[in-house]
């Protein structure tokens, strides 16, 4: 009896120590779950996995935004959603399925949508700013919203270092900004960096490291005009108060740079993979033939070209832009100083033309003729042109 007894007991304590471990293991699982669902860390960690796969449909446009929101998707449009319900805005998955379900499908099934990247290399006082405005507000410049271009609208134009190139960074990273390739509108693709000044390898490199193949376009203009421009920019628009005429003598900083065009060029085919990756944009072209510039843009790029009917009203000398004061005349210069920049200029339009490969409309000052050229070959090397890749990297 004493024996029955003791087993008796022994079972008895087996049993309540059981149920104390299942209680404990019951309440450990109901705070996992409670903390899953009601911390809002929790909330974002999931939604970032699942947006990083997939198109949210609430999630706003970054063009629908100013430009100091245009680095990353809305936190509020994040944080109002809610868990249960995300199943049911993710296309190709099973509403019935769980989360975990979901984001497995979402890994196996959803495209990268991140976007392809565009780069203006040393475009200033050469239509930089008319080329990007006609790019990424469509014809006319003034945000049409039946644009049905590839260029997300509302970036910040000119994110050329620091903070603003940070952002540029971010934007290039952003899965949420560019949508495919579907012929809806406002279903952006591209993303264009405006910056009108950089011309260094440094800066090639960095472009590069961002993307596998990025597209440049390098829009290019008579050096000596676009040196004085950049002079009479400094003064009508930013209030300097130098003499153009003697300041043109000795050409310097960055309105040196930007003339010197063979140099820039020469410093991104010394970083890119394939020339192709570039387009040379004389300015001439732009008014000669604005609707085929752009048309020979989207191809360049891979993008979707504009529909004709909406190409047809674009005027791109209602566009001009940094145009300066009205208080200042824009100085133009003596026939002397003119040709103390083209001496200056000479050798590195002969460089540009080498590496282009074709020669320019007003280039004929910075070469010697050869005496032995026949009419046919002149004719040849004239021979007009819109836009070309450089013939050699």
């Amino acid at each position: 009896i004493k024996e029955i007894m003791q087993r008796r007991s022994r079972c008895r304590g087996d049993s309540y120590y059981a149920a104390r471990i299942l209680i404990i293991t019951i309440s450990c699982a109901a705070v996992v779950v409670h903390f899953f669902f009601t911390d809002p860390l929790a909330h974002n960690s999931v939604q970032k996995t699942i947006t990083s796969k997939s198109k949210i449909t609430d999630l706003p446009l970054v063009n629908e935004r100013n430009n100091d929101d245009a680095t990353t998707p809305s936190d509020s449009a994040t944080k109002e959603k809610k868990p249960d319900g995300i199943e049911k805005q993710i296309e190709g998955v099973d509403t019935g399925s769980t989360l975990n379900e979901a984001i497995i499908t979402l890994n196996n099934t959803s495209p990268s949508t991140l976007c392809r990247q565009v780069y203006f290399w040393g475009g200033g006082k050469a239509g930089s700013s008319t080329l990007y405005f006609v790019l990424t507000q469509g014809p006319g410049g003034g945000g049409n919203p039946t644009n049905t271009g590839p260029f997300v609208r509302g970036l910040p134009k000119e994110p050329c270092q620091g903070s603003q190139w940070k952002r540029w960074e971010a934007l290039t990273k952003d899965t949420n900004l560019c949508h495919g390739g579907s012929d809806s509108n406002n279903s952006f693709t591209h993303i264009l960096n405006g910056c009108p000044r950089e011309t260094s390898v440094q800066y090639a490199r960095k472009a590069i490291a961002l993307s596998d193949d990025p597209k440049f376009l390098m829009l290019i203009r008579d050096p000596v005009d676009r040196f004085v421009s950049f002079l009479n920019d400094e003064v009508r628009r930013f209030g300097s108060r130098m003499n153009i005429e003697e300041a043109a003598k000795r050409p310097s900083g960055l309105g040196r740079r930007l003339a010197m065009q063979g140099e820039a060029l020469k410093n991104l085919l010394s970083v890119v993979k394939d020339p192709k990756q570039i387009l040379i944009i004389p300015m001439e072209s732009i008014s000669l033939n604005a609707e085929g510039v752009i048309d020979a843009i989207m191809d360049h790029v891979d993008g979707r070209r504009w529909k004709r009917n909406e190409t047809e009203v674009m005027n791109p000398n209602s566009l001009k832009v940094n145009v300066g004061s009205t208080d200042d005349k824009y100085v133009t210069l003596s026939q002397n100083t003119t040709e103390i920049l083209r001496n200056k200029f000479r050798q590195d339009v002969q460089l540009l033309e080498s590496l282009v490969g074709k020669r320019f409309s007003w280039s004929s000052w910075a070469r010697n003729e050869d005496a032995n050229s026949t009419g046919e070959e002149e004719e040849a090397k004239n021979e007009a042109w819109l836009v070309a890749s450089p013939a050699s990297g």
